[in-house]
């Protein structure tokens, strides 16, 4: 019987912010189970996904305006999954996180690695102070890479959102700009 082949970490994980030219990837992905299995992603056409990023203008979050922007996140290269920041308030200097990588890169560490990335240049180049992130209470590979990257679990949301026709709770992580920083 062969030995199993360790799964091959990434050399290198690299973020850009996504393009109207990404739809097409973003649909793809978006339809993959293992990607849908913990949130409820919306139906939305390429069409659809085209529109919204090209309604975004990701410059505008180093000016402290805009309330959506996303990221693709690559692995040597290679698009692998993407991140999504809902800006909730600039005044206060509150915003959401979410993320997801397509089946293939799950397991490798990548998304630690992007996030911390992102989370660099959002706490040392805009007003952000404190970033959200939920996960469904089922979903322990988000967990641990809202542990490892240093989220702070804050509570339970219960019966949060509707998911495959019941309700699900989901866990409240925030990370605040004095938790990250002084890391660095």
């Amino acid at each position: 019987m062969a030995a199993a082949t360790p799964l091959r970490r990434p050399t290198r994980v690299a973020l850009r912010p996504a393009l109207p030219g990404d739809a097409p990837l973003l649909a793809r992905w978006r339809a993959e189970p293992s990607v849908g299995r913990y949130q409820p992603l919306q139906d939305a056409s390429v069409a659809d996904l085209r529109a919204d990023l090209a309604r975004q203008r990701p410059e505008e979050i180093f000016r402290g305006r805009g309330d959506r922007f996303q990221w693709i996140v690559a692995a040597d290269g290679e698009p692998v999954g993407w991140i999504t920041l809902a800006v909730t308030s600039w005044e206060h200097g509150l915003a959401e996180i979410g993320y997801a990588l397509t089946t293939s890169a799950q397991g490798r560490g990548i998304q630690a690695q992007a996030l911390e990335q992102l989370l660099a240049e959002l706490f040392l180049e805009t007003p952000l102070e404190r970033i959200e992130a939920r996960c469904a209470i089922d979903n322990l590979a988000s967990q641990r890479v809202l542990d490892k990257v240093g989220f702070t679990r804050e509570g339970t949301l219960r019966s949060y959102f509707l998911l495959g026709g019941r309700r699900v709770d989901n866990y409240l992580y925030a990370i605040l700009r004095a938790d990250f920083l002084p890391r660095r």
